[in-house]
């Protein structure tokens, strides 16, 4: 069976059609159309103080509370996408099984196991998203930043702020509008909005 083969038909099909969906996101995240939080619910922590009462039990037990879901969700369909494809090429010509029973059967296992790979994979970068709140909330508030999204809306945009030591910390960002706000143009950080978890931003405007 060719890859053409494996990737247009069942049951690879479906995580490909997953796994294309994915890609499209992150082409416009990296374009600056999309954020990080575009997809999905706010699953991010804030560090060891943050509130995570509200998250699934399985994703606290996986270790993966910390996460944005945007890189979750793509941790999991990487690996599902790989496990099905190997196992419809090695594994499902061998089960006497009819080809929708075998490849949901796939499906299923790849899933579980892909949840497990993804959550030894995915750990390691916890400390890259665990900013504690209060420290990141007081010294950003005030800063300059700079635009890393195509524009700034009531309820999406991302700013990166210069903190000390050279440290770049990425923010998720809104602002009101109409507003002139584009990527690389110069904002300045006026508060954070506890419940969206975004900061908001203005213009700035040298004196």
């Amino acid at each position: 069976m060719s890859f053409l083969d494996l990737v247009t038909h069942f049951p690879g099909l479906l995580p490909s059609i997953l796994i294309g969906v994915l890609l499209v996101f992150w082409l416009l995240t990296i374009a600056g159309l999309l954020d990080l939080d575009s997809i999905g619910p706010d699953w991010l922590g804030g560090g060891d103080d943050a509130d995570v009462s509200g998250l699934p039990e399985m994703l606290l037990a996986l270790g993966l509370d910390r996460l944005p879901f945007s890189i979750v969700i793509s941790g999991v369909a990487f690996f599902w996408w790989l496990i099905t494809m190997l196992a419809t090429a090695l594994l499902l010509p061998l089960l006497p099984l009819p080809l929708w029973l075998g490849g949901t059967l796939v499906l299923v296992a790849a899933l579980v196991a892909a949840v497990v790979l993804a959550s030894f994979s995915l750990r390691p970068l916890k400390p890259l998203f665990a900013v504690n709140e209060n420290v990141a909330r007081e010294s950003a508030i005030g800063r300059r930043c700079r635009i890393l999204t195509l524009s700034v809306e009531d309820n999406f945009g991302q700013a990166e702020v210069l903190m000390g030591g050279g440290t770049r910390l990425t923010l998720q960002v809104y602002a009101a509008e109409p507003n002139g706000l584009s990527r690389d143009s110069q904002a300045v950080v006026l508060e954070f909005d506890a419940r969206r978890k975004r900061y908001l931003v203005a213009e700035f405007e040298p004196l």
